[in-house]
């Protein structure tokens, strides 16, 4: 098998020759002279390895710009994820504010409902329907009892009216289911400002010009805003039981069930807000 390789290629049989002398020789000066092996290191650190390191910079290289390249998207990817953040950070930092605005807006109604709650009255029903053709009722608190015009008359339950008349020993109160009544107030839900006024069914009130695409839900509370000083703030008026849209008119007809059921009240609560 041999035989017919060398009588192709010749070359081939020399260079065995060739490299089998030289390694003779190598081991012959390993053996009788110990300077063989320093020029055996000078050799590796000067001409083997930089024929290496020749050999395999092109691959290095290619290998060096891939990781750079990948090490760069990587950190453009970090850098946009960044943005992101420092942007949502930016936005969650104005809300901030703009709950702490709120936060204080809210702890001022507070004080103020506080301070009003301080010296309450509580008084008994007398009479009802007192006020010609009004929704009103009569209580046993007059002048006498520092009872002013203006007063808000609530129940451990909510809102039911303002003091309109004041006498020696009783006052008149007309209530929100009047259809003359109209309370200030806002859905708490969403902070839209309101009017509430009596309905048509004396056990029911009404929001007035509410557009229909106004965002309001059934079971929606509202509360008294106390807006021009009419009402204390941050009483229950009552909820949304209907939200009828009408599509040949601007507004939506919003029915609200009062949270207390004023046919049947026999005692109220004089707040002191004026």
């Amino acid at each position: 098998m041999s035989e017919s390789i060398f009588r192709k290629n010749v070359a081939n049989f020399y260079l065995l020759l060739l490299l089998l002398t030289l390694s003779i020789i190598s081991i012959s000066l390993d053996i009788k002279h110990s300077n063989s092996t320093l020029i055996r290191s000078v050799i590796n650190d000067f001409v083997i390895n930089p024929v290496r390191v020749l050999a395999k910079s092109p691959a290095s290289f290619f290998e060096n710009f891939t990781k750079e390249k990948l090490t760069i998207e990587q950190l453009q990817t970090e850098i946009e994820v960044l943005k992101k953040e420092n942007i949502s950070l930016k936005i969650n930092i104005q809300r901030i504010d703009a709950l702490e605005n709120e936060v204080t807006r809210l702890r001022s109604i507070r004080k103020n409902v506080d301070d009003n709650l301080k010296n309450i009255k509580i008084a008994k029903v007398s009479a009802r329907n007192v006020i010609p053709n009004k929704e009103s009722i009569q209580i046993n608190a007059g002048s006498a009892e520092n009872t002013k015009i203006g007063q808000t008359v609530i129940t451990t339950r909510g809102l039911i009216g303002q003091v309109v008349e004041v006498n020696q020993f009783t006052s008149k109160v007309l209530l929100i289911s009047d259809i003359n009544s109209n309370v200030p107030a806002i859905l708490a839900r969403t902070g839209k400002p309101v009017i509430v006024k009596g309905g048509s069914d004396n056990n029911e009130l009404e929001i007035s010009f509410l557009p229909n695409d106004s965002d309001i839900q059934l079971g929606d509370l509202i509360i008294t805003s106390g807006e021009a000083g009419r009402f204390l703030p941050a009483i229950k008026v009552g909820r949304v039981i209907d939200i009828v849209k009408n599509e040949n008119d601007r507004f939506a007809t919003v029915i609200v069930e009062p949270s207390e059921k004023l046919s049947e009240i026999t005692e109220i609560i004089l707040t002191s807000n004026n």
